[in-house]
């Protein structure tokens, strides 16, 4: 495995599907909220959303600017939309948590080796 790639690995169904949903929801705004300013996370947006790349089982390979383009989302996501969190099931809010959780920290590390500041 190339250094440049990071693999996450879900662990409940239900991740997958709400991180391709969350992109989905942020390419739908992205003329509206601005949520990326580049063209490179919205094509990667893309990508992952409607692509192969975030399955509901196995492994996921991802290169540290799709870590990047899924982190932005997921801040987009949870400051827009924390308030109907609370009308989700809690075990599937902890199942999304879990996997938001995991991306970010992804990113950070790889960041972190690149020895990049990340934000």
């Amino acid at each position: 495995m190339s250094a440049d790639i990071f693999v996450i690995e879900p662990q409940w169904i239900v991740q997958a599907p709400h991180l391709r949903c969350t992109l989905k929801r942020a390419l739908a705004l992205q003329a509206k909220q601005n949520v990326w300013a580049s063209t490179e996370h919205i094509n990667n947006a893309r990508v992952m959303a409607y692509g192969d790349q975030l399955p509901d089982s196995g492994r996921w390979e991802l290169t540290r600017s799709q870590l990047r383009t899924l982190k932005i989302a997921i801040e987009w996501r949870r400051a827009k939309h924390a308030a109907s969190d609370q009308k989700t099931a809690p075990d599937i809010l902890e199942h999304w948590t879990e996997i938001e959780d995991e991306v970010i920290a992804a990113y950070r590390a790889v960041s972190n080796e690149a020895g990049l500041y990340w934000i």
